[in-house]
């Protein structure tokens, strides 16, 4: 074998410690939605140098969470209607193709794992932290990819999840739907405890299908204004 020679690997770069960090502030609604924050201001704000603020940035962006305009700067990513439909679809096609391998695969200690989310969720709609709630969701969904070890799907769904949480951060806070979700959570996982295929295809669909329509109703209001 040829030599060859590796550089250490770091824990985290600055630009990792800083996408981590916006990454939380934008999907928990604390970015600016309407007027651009220029990269020194934002800089300044974090108290960081630009390189790899202008990196970490640049991956936000490629995520469609944020939107750059030069000599304006950055703001959230708006969605049109049309591209919300399609991100439910794309969660939709993905989340119902991977119910046969769930349930080659599915044990009870997994049953326990989703049952555990669902409680911390019970404990974060109670306190109302929508933001905590959401990533719960994530994780909820993100254990079904995990069981039926479909890793390919894994990364598309982080990425539209992502999405979900950008666009339906206001839809969750409506009264009563976070209570829901868990509700339609309960669902999903009495369809994998009684092996029904049909029960967990059908909780998946309406899920998505109410988170979906929850979020328009939101938008349709705040247009009426």
């Amino acid at each position: 074998m040829e030599d060859f020679q590796l550089k250490g690997i770091k824990t985290k770069t600055l630009k990792d410690i800083i996408y981590n960090n916006l990454k939380d502030i934008i999907l928990n609604n604390n970015f600016p939605s309407t007027d651009y924050i220029t990269e020194q201001t934002l800089a300044k704000k974090l108290e960081v140098s630009r390189t790899p603020l202008r990196e970490a940035m640049l991956d936000l962006v490629n995520e469609d969470l944020i939107e750059f305009k030069p000599r304006k700067g950055y703001k959230v990513r708006t969605h049109t209607e049309k591209e919300v439909q399609q991100i439910f679809l794309l969660r939709e096609v993905i989340e119902t193709e991977i119910i046969s391998p769930i349930f080659n695969n599915i044990t009870d200690k997994n049953i326990i794992k989703l049952k555990s989310i669902v409680e911390q969720q019970k404990e974060l709609a109670e306190s109302g932290d929508s933001y905590g709630f959401m990533k719960l969701d994530k994780e909820f969904h993100r254990q079904m990819f995990l069981i039926a070890d479909y890793n390919i799907f894994l990364k598309s769904y982080d990425v539209f999840h992502n999405l979900t949480i950008l666009i339906g951060s206001q839809a969750i806070r409506k009264k009563g739907r976070m209570e829901e979700v868990i509700q339609e959570h309960n669902q999903i996982i009495k369809g994998l405890e009684q092996k029904d295929k049909e029960i967990v295809e059908n909780a998946i669909r309406y899920h998505l299908s109410r988170t979906k329509n929850m979020y328009t109703d939101v938008q349709n209001k705040e247009t009426d204004f």
